[in-house]
């Protein structure tokens, strides 16, 4: 599976309107759950806070990558935000952060969820990936623009 398959169109909000972490993981977790159709926001909302606690998934400047594992979720779903203000986010590098790539994987498939989070690894080394997605102006452009770094970067 390809990070552009988790981050299509319906999984990405151009304006999140958060200022801070909790406000970001309630708006995020509920954008997730209407767009995959997922009942179970306080689960998916516990599980992020409990990954959250162990280690700030403010991992890069700017960027963040909240995630978790449940049990039946039967895929990895994912939604991606970008907040043109920032936020704070208590970042391992104390910055603001301006994208977020927020993952839930099932219980049952550790591997696929890793194989994700290393195909965003892969994107986030290259230098003109955050810059490119932070111009992008609606969820189609940043759709299209995540399948562009993925064919030229040919991490999968």
């Amino acid at each position: 599976m390809l990070v552009s398959e988790i981050f299509k169109p319906d999984n990405i909000k151009i304006e999140l309107e958060s200022t801070d972490k909790e406000e970001l993981f309630e708006e995020m977790v509920n954008f997730l759950a209407d767009a995959e159709g997922l009942d179970c926001r306080d689960e998916i909302l516990s599980g992020i806070w409990r990954r959250e606690r162990k280690l700030s998934t403010g991992i890069a400047p700017h960027i963040a990558i909240p995630h978790t594992h449940l049990p039946n979720i039967n895929r990895t779903a994912g939604v991606l935000g970008i907040s043109q203000k920032g936020i704070d986010y208590d970042s391992l590098d104390g910055k603001p952060v301006h994208l977020v790539m927020m993952l839930i994987g099932d219980d049952s498939d550790p591997n696929g969820h890793l194989r994700i989070l290393k195909g965003v690894a892969i994107l986030l080394n290259n230098p003109n990936f955050y810059p490119t997605l932070m111009k992008c102006k609606s969820a189609k452009e940043l759709s299209e623009a995540l399948v562009e770094f993925e064919e030229l970067d040919k991490c999968f």
